[in-house]
């Protein structure tokens, strides 16, 4: 038989051989009288065997001088030393020492020690020799009867590997006698065996079995019933007649104790039946398991099946939301976001918004608790929380009038994604729903003065303009904002804190200056003139002056604007103004109070290093003073007049609502969770001329046909209609895929032809080295010796070979991946000639690893982006230089060539469907995206100058960031900069590297630059 040419073995133990012994050495060892000696020589030997060294004249010596012994464990290192011993000669016959061998094996299946015989059988499991097996069998059948369970359950073991490996017809009686055994059997594991063995040789009979036992399998252990659910999956595909009868025992082990039976049964439920009961039962086991398995890795396996029931089964889930919730106690992140991800959007209703937005408050509340606070990543399960509760109230806005002042908390805190996510979600509160704005736009002028964070600020001042239309409370507004920034006027301290205290004490070593009288003329209250004696003291009298004056109250707001923050400057001009013309009988001091702080304000960017009078800040306060000067009636030039004019108009048309409405629109859009709305169904195309095939209508002879032993992948595989036409295609694109990969590594003409294959699985690399003979001699020894350069890790290395003139072999080499950094692999081969004395060797070209394979497609909101941004350390720029002239093909060029996707444009579905998230990205995906971004795609097509942020994120859960500036000059050409960001050093750098390589001009089918 085919199977006895080659060489079998499932041992693996590594060892430091040195200098492997003589053969008369260990044989000097294995004829010792002392059994000690003997292991150790016979364990020696089988590691050096499993290690490369041959020793067949010492098979014989073994037989004579070992097999006879009875110490346990020699009898256990024979049971090594036999399957890894070559058993056959060269020409395939076996040789004349197996016959000793065989019976050495039967005095063993024989032999009166339980732990012998049991021994005996798992070797013969492994063996893969007819003839040798041949002998045993009746010995093997009569151990089905041993009155010890361990040898009964390896019998049954070996009677059932002789099977699968032979056929049943080399033990026509073991099935009838595995089933005697099934009846009877009282051990557990032994009987899990028998099942087996049926299941997989005789399937009516173990259908007979089970049916027999209906009602006992639910009381049986869990290791039989998973055997039984694998019979129940098997047979329902394959018939129908016994479907209820199987899913009645399935829904009985559904409540089972045992955490892997009740998975199981879930699994079954969902794959073999679609009734909303069986669907509910294996949604509660799955929940059960989420909330009673404490391993994270649990979780997570199980969440996803919870998704796939849910894009499927909505009316199911959505009853079972708030005990999905329940794993939010969980403190992973991944949990916690992929428990929102299931229970946030189509689940959530009318039904239960309130349960699930109450329950959201609790979560948040606890976030707040000191115990929480000192917990790793507490700040961003509060972001979590906060993008639940906008996602839920947004749409029902009854549930978030409890929210709003919750999290309105939020504003003051120091961590400026909360607080903008804050302010975002009140944001979309005040645009949505007009009868919110006063309780929420007064509580906010109460609050301002204390918001630390510029952003937040901006986004309040903006609402303040934009939505205040009571004069209460705009008067309420203007004062709050105000007593934010008072004392006035708004002065930039000249030296800090520190330089003071150095002045002051130069100071002191001073001799101290002696007082002074000085007279001055003053005016007095009636209007006449007098005299004044001013006493000016020391300077010690002077510092004491100063430690009693009260220091000026700083607020946040106040410091911010003081510290040169332009565009928070400007904000609060136009804000200010805006509230001012919205009154038209505003108070004078009011006024006038708010004109000395935009002229403040003006004065500090005018002064400020940074600024000037041209800069964007100072021309937009200057607006506002010119806007609020021409309402109180001030004389201005005509065209003076016509800009304020101008301005007014502008600020008075709620052009700015309109704006933020489509803007919450496209927000809606791209939301992580859009409540209400299922997963989109992809459209399969079926060609009008394509055949139906119904399966309950093809024949079936017995249980060997075709879609009877039909397993999972084949089933899948049918399902997707993959016809021996279409696998012929399929396996026409992967050769020519595989075809394209391939890089020489030698020349032609060298003496050892090499080119490699380089195949990605996630984090690890197989490396398939196709070694080729050029010569008319043969070589020894032809051995590739590979290093790596990066964080790569050689794993397995290359065997030696042997090639005859012109043969070819190929060899494998295997290399763990650590990170996302551009790997190099090198090196040379080796090989040795006749005719030479020396080794020759060839050196290899550089084979680059491409970062393409570990970068996935992935998606990212605006506001993550920008927080990402400003944390990560590392940036790398890159100057644009291409002979494209075309910014939209430049662009799609880059996001082609580096999987990466617009920021805030979610892509998840269409990158489901396609199936596409691991692969490279089609020109056809990158146009579809351009498309939907519709403001992108018409900045393109209307503007000389465009900025994109895009992201990616790799295998290993690195984030990177990218933000690309181009400018087309008039001469066709096109400029600027791509600037790249991530946490770490290696993705950045290989990113900048990749785009530098492929940004000179557009790859055409080939893979070749044009």
């Amino acid at each position: 038989m085919s199977v006895e040419t080659e060489k079998y073995c499932t041992v693996l133990i590594h060892y430091e051989k040195g200098v492997p012994p003589t053969s008369e050495e260990l044989a000097k060892k294995l004829e010792n009288k002392k059994e000690s000696i003997k292991a150790e020589a016979l364990e020696e030997l089988c590691l050096l065997m499993i290690n490369g060294e041959s020793y067949p004249k010492l098979l014989m010596t073994i037989i004579r001088f070992v097999v006879t012994c009875n110490d346990h464990r020699v009898k256990k290192l024979l049971t090594i030393y036999w399957e890894i011993v070559d058993k056959c000669k060269e020409n395939g016959d076996l040789k004349e020492e197996m016959i000793l061998v065989c019976n050495a094996l039967r005095n063993d299946l024989m032999h009166a020690n339980e732990y012998v015989c049991g021994s005996t059988l798992r070797l013969l499991c492994k063996m893969k020799y007819y003839r040798i097996l041949e002998p045993l069998k009746e010995a093997v059948l009569r151990n089905l009867g041993h009155r010890h369970s361990y040898v009964r359950r390896n019998a049954v073991m070996c009677v059932f590997s002789i099977v699968k490996s032979f056929g049943v017809e080399v033990l026509p009686e073991a099935p009838e006698d595995i089933e005697q055994l099934l009846l009877v059997e009282g051990d557990l594991s032994t009987k899990r065996n028998a099942f087996l063995m049926l299941l997989n040789c005789d399937q009516e009979r173990a259908i007979k079995y089970v049916l027999s036992l209906q009602d006992q399998v639910s009381s049986m252990g869990d290791i039989f019933q998973l055997s039984v659910l694998e019979l129940v999956r098997k047979v329902c595909r394959s018939t129908s007649v016994n479907k209820g009868r199987f899913l009645r025992i399935v829904f009985d082990l559904a409540s089972s104790s045992s955490s892997a039976v009740s998975y199981d049964c879930a699994s079954s439920l969902v794959s073999l039946s679609s009734s909303p009961v069986a669907i509910h039962q294996a949604a509660q086991a799955y929940v059960t398991l989420l909330t009673e398995q404490s391993d994270n890795n649990v979780k997570l396996i199980v969440l996803d099946r919870l998704r796939d029931v849910q894009k499927h089964h909505k009316q199911v889930m959505e009853g079972m939301v708030m005990d999905i919730f329940r794993a939010l106690s969980c403190p992973s992140l991944d949990v916690r976001k992929k428990v929102m991800d299931i229970c946030l959007g189509s689940l959530v209703s009318q039904r239960n918004i309130k349960d699930v937005v109450s329950l959201l408050k609790k979560e948040v509340i606890k976030t707040q608790s000191y115990e929480a606070s000192n917990t790793e990543g507490n700040l961003e399960y509060r972001r979590l929380l906060i993008r639940a509760l906008h996602a839920c109230t947004g749409q029902y806005p009854d549930q978030a009038q409890s929210v709003m002042f919750l999290l309105m908390e939020f504003l003051t805190e120091g961590d400026q994604s909360t607080a903008t996510e804050v302010v975002m979600f009140l944001r979309e509160l005040i645009a949505n729903y007009p009868d919110m704005r006063m309780s929420i736009l007064q509580r906010l002028a109460e609050s301002v003065g204390d918001v630390p964070q510029s952003r937040v600020l901006r986004g309040c001042l903006w609402l303040f303009g934009e939505y205040c239309e009571d004069k209460v409370l705009i008067e309420s507004v203007i004062e709050g904002i105000l007593s934010a920034l008072r004392p006035l006027p708004l002065l930039v301290e000249e030296s800090s804190a520190k330089e003071k205290k150095q002045d002051n004490a130069d100071k002191s070593k001073e001799p101290a200056k002696a007082p002074k009288i000085t007279t001055k003329t003053v005016v007095l209250a009636d209007g006449t003139y007098g005299t004044q004696n001013v006493y000016e003291g020391g300077e010690g009298e002077d510092e004491a002056g100063e430690k009693d004056k009260p220091e000026a109250k700083k607020t946040a707001f106040r410091t911010l604007l003081l510290g040169g923050d332009f565009l928070l400057s400007a904000m609060v001009g136009v804000s200010l103004t805006k509230l001012c013309m919205k009154i038209p009988n505003i108070s004078t001091a009011v006024k006038n109070e708010v004109l000395l702080v935009i002229v403040n304000l003006f004065k500090l960017v005018k002064n400020h290093s940074c600024g000037g009078e041209k800069s964007d800040s100072a021309v937009r306060l200057a607006q506002c003073l010119r806007a609020l000067a021409a309402g109180s009636g001030t004389q201005f030039a005509d065209s003076q007049l016509a800009a304020a004019k101008l301005v007014s108009s502008d600020w008075s048309n709620n052009m700015g609502r309109s704006q933020l409405a489509k803007v919450l629109e496209l927000a809606t859009q791209n939301s992580e969770w859009a409540l209400g709305q299922e997963e989109e169904v992809v459209e399969k195309s079926v060609p009008p001329d394509e055949c139906i095939v119904f399966r309950q209508l093809r024949e079936r002879k017995g249980g060997g046909g075709t879609s009877a032993g039909m397993d999972d992948d084949e089933d899948f595989s049918a399902a997707r209609g993959a016809s021996v036409a279409g696998q012929a295609a399929a396996d026409g694109r992967l050769f020519a895929e595989r075809l394209a990969k391939v890089q020489q590594m030698t020349g032609l003409a060298d003496p050892v032809y090499v080119e490699a294959f380089l195949q990605v699985h996630s984090f690890d690399l197989v490396l398939e080295l196709l070694v080729v003979n050029r010569t008319n001699e043969t070589l020894q020894n032809v051995l590739v010796e590979l290093s790596t350069q990066g964080d790569l890790k050689l794993v397995d290395r290359p065997i030696a070979v042997t090639l005859a003139a012109g043969q070819q072999m190929t060899v494998h080499a295997s290399i763990k991946v650590a990170s996302t950094e551009t790997g190099i692999i090198f090196g040379y081969v080796t090989y040795e000639k006749k005719s030479a004395a020396d080794k020759e060797c060839s050196v290899l070209n550089e084979l680059h690893v491409d970062i393409l394979d570990y970068i996935e497609r992935s998606w990212i909101g605006e506001l993550a982006f920008r927080t990402m941004w400003s944390e990560f350390e590392w940036e790398n720029k890159v100057n644009i230089n291409t002979s494209i002239t075309e910014v939209g093909t430049f662009l799609e060029h880059i996001m082609r060539n580096t999987n990466m996707s617009i920021v805030g444009r979610s892509y998840k579905k269409g990158s489901e469907a396609k199936s596409q998230k691991k692969g490279k990205l089609s020109a056809e995906d990158v146009k579809e995206m351009l498309e939907q971004a519709v403001g992108i795609k018409k900045l393109i097509d209307t503007s000389s100058f465009v900025a994109v942020n895009l992201y990616a994120k790799s295998i290993f859960g690195e984030d990177a960031l990218a933000n690309i500036s181009i400018e087309k000059l008039p001469d066709g050409k096109l400029t600027g900069s791509c600037r790249i960001r991530s946490r770490t050093q290696g993705i950045a750098l290989s990113l900048g590297d990749r785009i530098t390589i492929v940004q000179r001009g557009v790859q055409g089918p080939g893979g070749k630059q044009k």
